[in-house]
């Protein structure tokens, strides 16, 4: 056994290890101060806290591998340290990690419990020492305000350059080309400074390089920094996305999500299924920001995410604040409330009465407990938005039809239903928010708009009783904000459950789309 090892075992027989429950929202932050290490140097961890501990660590996991989800042990890190008190800084030495990718976690009083967001890194090698240093005035950038650059090395060429990545992105690795960069300037000399463009770069995450004589050598090592808006944006295009435990169930997932994201023009999503990790995985691959929660619910967000809200109970929402650009600003949640009990099946397969269903819905299921949690805790912001503030946006996966969707002129979708009054949308529209696909699409009789399930046509997929199809993503809002259109998307044809792996579209919902314009 690892000392590592004995000493949480003695702490847990002790009593003396408390671990933070699995449904804990991370209540910290933790930085790296590198992209990339090579082995012989230092991996430098800045984090804080508002739970320290004297036993609070930090711990290293290869990627993917055996780090800790929902709070649970799956494997041993590979190297660890404390990190006491509610702030600090330690480090971490390389030596002996492989080449390859890395993800740090911070993590609760010997436990494995989340402080705060894992952050991934690279481990290259420690054949060539950069032989320069880098350095950036700020870290965000207004989108069109050149980025000043000084530099300095003992390699000077008038052919070394500084190239600009999106993070992650193409940047190179272990010196080798990975793709373009996308704008670069020649830092010739043995020191200097210039100033890089960055007209035509969308605001995000990016990574500056310096590089050695027109090649992919590094002089210094890379500095992250932003893009952001230099004008208040004016739409916003809001989606919910279930991605179907991680976009795991088609082949090559993230890359097919990332499209769809790319594609849809969307600048927020609120996500559901991340399994703990996705939203991360899918952020990085579009230089976004993220906020992702332990278990399902997350948000992506090509603006910056400023402050978070939640985790509201079961896992079932969190929230995010982002900066629209010039002062203005946006809240979006993230929901995902109870799928047990399914209504539509207690219609359609079990005959029960109106009456019953809304029993079941209200006093069986969790979702009119999980949906006044998520609503009790966004009061302050919605009610800021129904005065002028910041407009709330609450989307996500309901489980559960709109009771503006069955309604007498829509009986013949609904199993021959005229009006079922489901309580959980019925909470978000008594709590004064509109649903944007109804607001949009007012006739339920002919554009229902199903969420679900473009690959479960019948009960198991391809066999068994017709599956009732229904929306039950949504994307609802509150203040100054219009709908001006509402989609339910796919991408590419998506062939039934079993025979689902290749599909281009990786959920067994549609994704609910809807641009606002910003008033």
């Amino acid at each position: 056994m690892s000392l590592r090892a004995l000493v949480i075992t003695i702490a847990v027989l002790l009593g003396m290890a408390f671990p933070l429950p699995a449904s804990a929202a991370p209540s910290g932050t933790m930085s790296l101060n590198q992209l990339d290490y090579r082995t012989n140097q230092q991996i430098t961890v800045t984090y804080s806290t508002t739970q320290p501990s004297s036993a609070n660590w930090v711990g290293i996991y290869a990627d993917p591998g055996n780090g800790p989800v929902n709070g649970q042990y799956l494997g041993a890190s590979l190297k660890w340290k404390y990190a006491p008190g509610a702030s600090g800084q330690i480090s971490i030495p390389a030596s002996g990690l492989s080449v390859g990718t890395y993800v740090a976690y911070y993590l609760h009083n010997d436990g494995y419990s989340w402080l705060a967001n894992p952050v991934k890194f690279r481990i290259t090698s420690s054949s060539k020492t950069p032989t320069g240093s880098m350095s950036l005035d700020q870290l965000d950038y207004p989108a069109g305000d050149p980025i000043p650059v000084t530099y300095s090395t003992s390699q000077p060429s008038a052919l070394n350059w500084i190239g600009i990545y999106a993070d992650p992105g193409n940047g190179p690795v272990n010196d080798q080309y990975v793709g373009p960069a996308t704008t670069w300037l020649y830092a010739p000399g043995s020191s200097g400074q210039i100033s890089i463009p960055t007209a035509g770069l969308s605001p995000g995450h990016y990574v500056a390089y310096y590089l050695h004589n027109n090649g992919y050598s590094r002089v210094a090592s890379p500095l992250k920094f932003r893009i952001v808006p230099s004008a208040p944006a004016t739409t916003l295009k809001v989606a919910s996305f279930n991605t179907w435990h991680a976009a795991t169930q088609v082949t090559g997932g993230l890359t097919k999500a990332t499209n769809f994201v790319t594609s849809s023009g969307a600048d927020v999503l609120a996500l559901q299924e991340t399994q703990g990790y996705f939203a991360r995985d899918l952020a990085r691959n579009l230089g976004w920001y993220y906020y992702q929660g332990p278990a399902s619910v997350a948000i992506i967000s090509r603006y910056a995410i400023t402050q978070t809200f939640g985790l509201a109970l079961d896992d079932s929402g969190l929230g995010a604040r982002l900066n629209l650009g010039a002062g203005k600003e946006a809240v979006v949640w993230s929901v995902h409330l109870d799928y047990q009990y399914y209504g539509p099946y207690n219609a359609c397969y079990e005959g029960m009465t109106p009456a019953q269903i809304e029993d079941i819905e209200q006093n069986t299921s969790r979702r009119v407990v999980e949906i006044n949690d998520i609503l009790t805790r966004a009061a302050p912001e919605i009610n800021a938005a129904a005065s002028g503030g910041a407009p709330v946006f609450l989307a996500g996966d309901f489980n559960t039809p709109s009771h503006l969707d069955w309604v007498p002129e829509a009986a013949s979708q609904n199993c021959g239903y005229g009006s079922v009054n489901w309580p959980a949308t019925r909470a978000v529209s008594d709590a004064g928010l509109s649903d944007s696909y109804r607001v949009v699409n007012p006739l339920p009789g002919i554009l229902p708009g199903d969420t679900w399930s473009p690959v479960y046509p019948k009960h198991n997929g391809s066999t068994g009783p017709d599956e009732p199809q229904d929306r039950i993503d949504f994307v609802h809002y509150i203040g100054a904000a219009a709908p001006v259109s509402s989609t339910a998307e796919v991408r590419g044809t998506p062939q039934p459950v079993p025979n689902h792996q290749n599909n281009e579209w990786v959920s067994d919902h549609r994704a609910a789309v809807t641009t606002f314009s910003l008033t």
